[in-house]
C-alpha cells in the first residue's frame, strides 16, 4: 500500500477534494514536521520573565507536530522552571515536599490548551513563565454550552466540545489525555494536594477572543526561596531536583532508575530497609537488598542510620 492509499484508509485526506491530494488540518497538525509552513502560526511559544538587575523577556518557540511540540515545551519547562524542595517545620519531626509549580497542572493544562486551539485563528499558543505565575494562552474561547466562568467553577466537563476532535482522539491514543473533560479538574486537585492558590481562567470582556489559564506559584515555596518572612521558620532539608537528576544521569538500566526513583517518591525523608522496599516494588528480599547495595555504594544517595536497627538507612538528600 503506497503512501496516498494509507492516508486514505486513516481518513487523512480531504474528501471534497477532487485530487484526493489535499491533506486535513489535523494530519497536517498531527504528521508534518513543519506545520506552521501550512497552517500558520502552528507552533508553542514560550516567554520567559527573567528578574535580574534588569528585567528583560527571553522567548522560546516549539515547532513540529503539535505532539512533538507538547513534549518538548513540557520537557523544558520541567527541566528549567519545576523545583521542588523538602522543609521541615522548627520544632516538627515530620517533613513535607513542595514544589513551585506542579508538573500534573503544566501536563493537563498544556495538553488542554493544544486540543482546545482553534489553528484559524492567526496566533500561536502562548506560554508566560515567571517566578510568581505560569500563564498558558489561547487566542479563542471555549465552544458553547461551556463559558470561562464554568472553568473556574467546575471540575468536570462531560459536554465539553473540542475545537479538534482528531487531536484530542489522537492525544487519547498517545496517553497524553487519559480521560475527555477530566483535564482541569486533575491539574486543580493537584494544586490543591501542593498547598498552591487556586489555578484560575482570567475573565475578559465578552469581546476578547481569549482564552488564559494561570498557575499560581505556591507561597510557603516562594517566601522560602526569596527570604521574605515565611510564616514559620522552616529549614530546607534538599532540593529535591538535582538528586532525581543524578539517578536519571547514572548509568543503571531504565527500569533500575524508574525503580529508585519510586522508592525515592514514596519514602521521601523516611528511615527505611529492607522490608518498606520490598513493599514498595513488590520485589523479593534478595532484590530488595540488591537495590540497597546499589543505592549505597553505586549511586551514594542513601546513607545508613545508626540507633534503629541494622541495615536502616536515608535517603541523603
Amino acid at each position: 500500500m503506497d503512501k496516498r492509499e494509507l492516508a486514505k484508509v486513516l481518513d487523512l485526506v480531504d474528501k471534497n477534494d477532487p485530487s484526493e491530494m489535499r491533506v486535513k488540518n489535523f494530519a497536517v497538525l498531527m504528521f508534518s514536521s513543519h506545520p506552521e509552513m501550512l497552517v500558520p502560526y502552528a507552533y508553542t511559544e514560550l516567554i520567559i520573565d527573567m528578574f535580574g538587575t534588569k528585567r528583560k523577556m527571553e522567548s522560546k518557540v516549539f515547532k513540529g507536530a503539535v505532539w512533538k511540540q507538547y513534549y518538548s515545551a513540557l520537557d523544558y519547562i520541567n527541566s528549567n522552571f519545576l523545583n521542588e524542595l523538602v522543609i521541615r517545620v522548627d520544632g516538627s519531626a515530620d517533613n513535607k515536599k513542595i514544589e513551585n509549580f506542579t508538573f500534573i497542572a503544566i501536563e493537563e493544562l498544556l495538553a488542554n490548551a493544544i486540543v482546545h486551539n482553534n489553528y484559524e485563528n492567526g496566533k500561536p499558543i502562548q506560554i508566560y513563565v515567571s517566578e510568581k505565575q505560569i500563564n498558558i494562552v489561547n487566542y479563542n474561547k471555549p465552544l458553547p454550552p461551556i463559558r470561562i466562568i464554568d472553568l473556574n467553577a467546575r471540575t468536570f466537563f462531560n459536554e465539553r466540545d473540542t475545537e479538534n476532535p482528531e487531536l484530542r482522539d489522537m492525544f487519547k491514543s498517545l496517553g497524553i489525555i487519559e480521560s475527555f473533560g477530566t483535564g482541569i479538574g486533575e491539574a486543580k486537585r493537584s494544586m490543591r494536594e501542593n498547598g498552591s492558590p487556586d489555578l484560575y481562567y482570567k475573565m475578559f470582556d465578552k469581546n476578547d477572543n481569549v482564552t488564559s489559564v494561570v498557575i499560581p506559584v505556591n507561597e510557603e515555596y516562594y517566601e522560602i526561596k526569596n527570604e521574605t518572612k515565611p510564616k514559620k521558620k522552616v529549614w530546607i532539608e534538599s532540593e529535591t531536583k538535582d538528586f532525581k537528576q543524578k539517578i536519571l544521569d547514572s548509568g543503571c538500566s531504565k527500569n533500575i532508575k524508574q525503580n529508585v526513583l519510586k522508592l525515592y517518591e514514596e519514602i521521601g525523608a523516611e528511615v527505611f530497609g529492607n522490608s518498606r522496599v520490598v513493599e514498595i516494588l513488590g520485589c523479593s528480599q534478595v532484590t530488595a537488598t540488591s537495590y540497597l547495595r546499589r543505592m549505597e555504594n553505586e549511586l551514594k544517595i542513601i546513607v545508613p542510620v545508626e540507633g534503629m536497627g541494622k541495615g536502616k538507612y536515608k535517603f541523603s538528600i
